[in-house]
């Protein structure tokens, strides 16, 4: 897994093709970025001549912001558009259809020399988390743990697993500010298996990838719940709650009407299940990729009418 996510990272930014056709642009949440680009690198293979696609991050956040722009065609979206979003972008006519790629589990994730946090709660979470957070100790989460002070790896506030895990998990209106932020998650990843004392979360896939520099906290969503850990079956079956989410990418209707735009997600909503797992995620289950595939069918047979429509007849 470490391997494939290592050629993904490699693939950032690259332009496949030349010539004058306008490449199919991708970016936004890190976290949707591995299947993205899993699709890019398969869907090239897979086509002759060289389609140009291009495939970036700049969190969630940032991807709706250069959609808004115009500068992107597919915003990757580790969380629903706000409404803010989606009224400046429709107030410009970029209007947008939206896929489920992907199920994603969020990780908190510790470095493995760390073997006395074996869970938890929500309640800690929010109490770990908050603006204003007094607790700077393992000992002050847990009069039973070391009196070692605690650091902190975590996305920024541009990223879609920010918003989830704050202000959907833990209901906060902002995060604690004494932490070290990226947008990159290999980053957190980094830190955390560097940093004996550190604290971090991020996208599920991000841990399978790096099993042997981290260790998983299972979560209890109540205090006298069972911990749960972040797995293939807890994330499919809805237990891991409430850190699960649905991963969606968000395409742009214009670019729909280029070939080269609407072959590409084709191709990527046919194959998601396997570009999705490999990616280190849950893939949609059958009822939700056969929804992908009615909706892309619609947008296309609208695009047809619409062409019919303005074309003139002699």
């Amino acid at each position: 897994m470490r391997s494939t996510l290592v050629v993904m990272t490699l693939s950032l930014g690259v332009v496949s093709g030349c010539g004058g056709e306008l490449p199919v642009v991708v970016d936004g949440s890190s976290t949707v970025f591995p299947i993205s680009v899993a699709a890019q690198v398969a869907y090239t293979r897979a086509v002759e001549g060289v389609p140009k696609i291009t495939v970036d991050y700049h969190g969630t956040g940032g991807g709706f912001g250069r959609y808004i722009e115009g500068e992107v065609d597919i915003v990757n979206a580790s969380r629903p558009a706000k409404a803010i979003e989606q009224e400046k972008a429709w107030a410009r006519g970029f209007l947008w259809t939206r896929y489920l790629v992907g199920h994603d589990g969020i990780t908190v994730a510790v470095n493995p020399a760390n073997t006395f946090v074996d869970a938890l709660s929500i309640a800690q979470l929010q109490a770990l988390f908050e603006r204003g957070s007094t607790i700077t100790t393992w000992r002050d989460l847990n009069p039973e743990w070391p009196d070692q002070p605690i650091s902190f790896y975590t996305p920024d506030p541009d990223s879609g697993t920010y918003d989830t895990f704050v202000h959907e998990a833990l209901d906060l209106s902002e995060q604690r500010e004494d932490i070290q932020p990226s947008a990159d998650d290999n980053v957190l990843v980094n830190g955390i298996a560097g940093d004996v004392n550190s604290l971090g979360y991020f996208g599920f896939a991000y841990y399978m990838a790096n099993q042997d520099r981290l260790r998983a906290v299972p979560i209890r969503k109540s205090d006298d719940a069972e911990p749960i850990a972040p797995l293939i079956e807890t994330i499919y079956d809805g237990s891991y709650v409430p850190l699960s989410r649905p991963l969606f990418i968000y395409v742009k209707d214009e670019a729909m009407k280029r070939p080269v735009t609407a072959e590409f997600v084709t191709f990527y909503l046919d194959h998601v299940a396997k570009l999705a797992e490999q990616a280190g995620y849950v893939p949609p289950n059958s009822q939700e990729r056969s929804e992908n595939l009615a909706t892309l069918s619609q947008v296309k047979a609208s695009i047809s009418m619409a062409e019919t429509t303005s074309t003139p007849v002699d």
